[in-house]
């Protein structure tokens, strides 16, 4: 009775709230690309005919850019080592963008449902899932209700806890118990997050210690460096040390590129979100500086003294990184939470963030464990960012300490697809 009473409550306050927002969830898309992509596959309406659909396939949630490429990682190793074919639902333009670009063989992109009454269910009666799996920790009522009554086993991997969410989720305890109760097994990144995964509710029994796949050998894929974004860096930089500003956000490329100019750096600045680009354009113009955009393609003849080159593009992110002397986390400064420092450290560049690193505590606090990871208020940054580049050796050793670390999560895909293949009860 007090999950049916919980049941409508939700999908009258979703449905509300879905109403009220679509119209800017709808701009925004537009904004990022996904129309004429198949959006409408959020609303239960697809392009291929049914005939045509894959059936008895691994369903993979994952939400946006970052998931993707964990998602992505996984599925090469799982199709490889049992083949099969597999769904990989997304919720964002870019994410799906991302997906696409792939072209995993055997994969079929898709928009996630949004989670309407319905919608979830017709998406896996579709389908016909073998097994659903959440990248990291997003799981939706309906969603999880559709595949419960349909028999689909339902894995979450690479799941994270940060402790501001722990705390979000511990005061509404019988909730959050409810609801990861459809959980037939959780792979999580690290034993910190077993202990805050059971605080709110989860069955120990369905939680393993896998690691990150993110991580997973991620030193394996260090780069030399694209040789096209080499060569616009040489005639930007003109023999300053790269200073990466990866994944900003509002008001971070000013701060990052002034510190740079200080510091007798470079700015190569990459938003996290790419439709920021006039705005992020237009604060940097104010204060001198000549952007370079991406998008723009051709480097113009004469450069200013001041110039900096604004990556408005998305899935470029590793390649950029790979060329950079120093990587300055963005979200980290004037936001809190923090952006992914996993990318810089397995490029082998060292790291610099700001104080508000609360999404990736257990990352952060391992790489400061090894003294491979420099942080820094704002006002100390230009300092900070001036000593790593004129001590290079020692901020390649930092960088070197920071990979070292990393080595806990190798095989966490291994042991992810395992953990799943005991789900499923098949040979392992």
């Amino acid at each position: 009775m007090k999950a049916l009473l919980l049941s409508c409550c939700y999908n009258i306050l979703y449905t509300i709230g879905w109403l009220v927002t679509l119209p800017s969830y709808l701009l925004k898309q537009k904004r990022r690309g996904g129309f004429g992509t198949g959006l409408m596959e959020r609303f239960g309406l697809y392009r291929v005919s049914y005939n045509r659909e894959p059936k008895g396939v691994l369903y993979v949630h994952a939400v946006s850019v970052g998931e993707v490429v964990i998602a992505l990682k996984f599925l090469r190793a799982w199709l490889w080592e049992r083949g099969g074919s597999a769904v990989l639902a997304t919720s964002t333009a870019t994410g799906h963008a991302t997906a696409m670009n792939a072209q995993v063989p055997g994969v079929r992109v898709i928009y996630s449902p949004f989670d309407l009454l319905g919608l979830p269910g017709r998406c896996f009666d579709r389908f016909e899932p073998e097994a659903i799996v959440l990248v990291e920790a997003e799981l939706w009522p309906n969603f999880a209700r559709a595949a419960k009554v349909r028999g689909i086993p339902m894995a979450m991997i690479n799941a994270r806890m940060s402790a501001r969410s722990e705390s979000r989720y511990r005061a509404f305890k019988w909730l959050s118990k409810y609801y990861f109760s459809f959980l037939d097994t959780m792979g999580v990144q690290d034993k910190g997050d077993v202990q805050r995964f059971e605080s709110v509710g989860v069955s120990p029994a369905v939680i393993h210690v896998t690691g990150s796949i993110k991580f997973d050998q991620q030193t394996a894929d260090r780069r030399d460096g694209n040789p096209e974004f080499s060569a616009i860096l040489e005639k930007l930089k003109r023999g300053k040390p790269v200073v990466l500003a990866a994944s900003t956000h509002d008001g971070e490329e000013v701060l990052i590129a002034e510190a740079a100019r200080k510091a007798g750096g470079f700015p190569l600045i990459v938003p996290r979100h790419a439709e920021r680009r006039h705005t992020v354009v237009k604060d940097l113009s104010a204060r001198g500086w000549q952007c370079i955009l991406r998008t723009e393609g051709e480097i113009p003849e004469t450069l200013k003294e001041n110039v900096c080159y604004v990556v408005d593009t998305t899935g470029e992110l590793k390649d950029w990184t790979a060329l950079a002397d120093v990587a300055v986390i963005g979200k980290s400064f004037l936001a809190d939470g923090g952006q992914n420092p996993a990318e810089a450290v397995a490029c082998g560049v060292p790291v610099l963030t700001g104080p508000h690193m609360e999404n990736f505590d257990a990352l952060v606090q391992l790489l400061e464990g090894v003294d491979g990871i420099t942080r820094c208020g704002e006002e100390q940054l230009p300092d900070v960012l001036k000593e790593m580049l004129d001590n290079p050796l020692l901020a390649h050793a930092q960088a070197s300490r920071a990979q070292v670390a990393l080595k806990a999560h190798y095989g966490a895909t291994a042991r992810t697809i395992r953990m799943i293949c005991i789900m499923l009860k098949i040979p392992v």
